[in-house]
């Protein structure tokens, strides 16, 4: 999932006419439109110097409650939300603003971004959403459906030809654009003629399109994907007794610390109806 807001809004400054909209400064928003409770993203603006001049300038990031148009920013910890900057000519700058997420706050965040630079002002405005995360307990299903499943997060790596995959430990932290692999491994004791895995991820990580699904003895599983902003569903046909090992590859896209949900199984013609992994968190920076 990728969304960089590239928003051009409103410039003026007393006394000055509309007809001067080109400023030497521009902004872009370049975080994900949404979270989950208790994300700790750093909300990340692209500022570029467009003219032939060093430009030094200050910036405001205000957070606000979409809904009951209230600030919320002592809420979301938006502790440096006004900083300054200097940028040479034609240099481009990420600033960050670190936040975090309430754990009970569920809905619309609006933002709005000041920029100054002499006597101009520019306001860029945008929302991401913060979703439920789902996390129900989970289910043990073992004994009535006869399957096990259980995902492991990797960091993937090629060099020279050669791939390395190292399992990602609570306390790791991924460099922007390292790829990532959710690896689901599965056991099934009995036939299925229909199964769904429902794989929730990351606000900070974006999905390549990149998959491998591999079945110990069978050379092909039949299967449909679809991809959503926040998930990737695998609807799974005939799925016959045997060890599955599912590869889902992203991109660790956006700086922050990031819960990453439990990934859920649901079977259509057993009770329960669906086993859960657990969930954890995915930091990048």
């Amino acid at each position: 999932m990728r969304i960089c807001l590239f928003l051009w809004v409103c410039l003026w400054s007393a006394g000055i006419a509309p007809a001067y909209a080109q400023s030497s400064i521009t902004a872009a928003a370049d975080f994900p439109a949404f979270f989950y409770p208790g994300d700790q993203p750093k909300l990340q603006f692209i500022l570029h110097n467009t003219s032939a001049e060093e430009k030094t300038g200050n910036l405001q990031l205000e957070l606000f409650d979409a809904v009951k148009k209230q600030p919320v920013d002592g809420w979301f910890y938006n502790q440096l939300a006004n900083q300054y900057f200097t940028l040479a000519p034609g240099e481009r700058y990420a600033v960050r603003f670190p936040v975090t997420i309430p754990n009970l706050f569920i809905g619309r965040v609006a933002w709005q971004l000041t920029v100054r630079v002499d006597t101009l002002r520019q306001i860029l405005q945008g929302a991401v959403e913060v979703l439920a995360a789902n996390e129900a307990e989970r289910i043990d299903a073992d004994h009535v459906v006869a399957a096990k499943m259980w995902r492991v997060v990797l960091s993937h790596l090629t060099a020279k030809g050669k791939t390395q995959q190292k399992e990602i430990t609570p306390f790791a932290t991924q460099p922007v654009g390292q790829s990532i692999v959710m690896r689901v491994l599965l056991s099934l004791g009995k036939t299925h003629d229909s199964c769904r895995l429902e794989l929730p991820f990351a606000a900070g990580l974006q999905p390549t399109g990149r998959v491998s699904l591999v079945g110990k003895g069978k050379s092909t599983i039949r299967h449909r994907l679809s991809v959503s902003d926040t998930a990737i569903v695998t609807i799974f046909y005939g799925l016959t007794p045997g060890s599955y090992q599912l590869d889902y590859y992203f991109k660790a896209r956006y700086p922050g610390q990031f819960l990453l949900p439990a990934s859920r199984m649901f079977f259509s013609k057993v009770w329960p109806r669906q086993m859960r992994t657990t969930s954890s968190t995915i930091e990048v920076d």
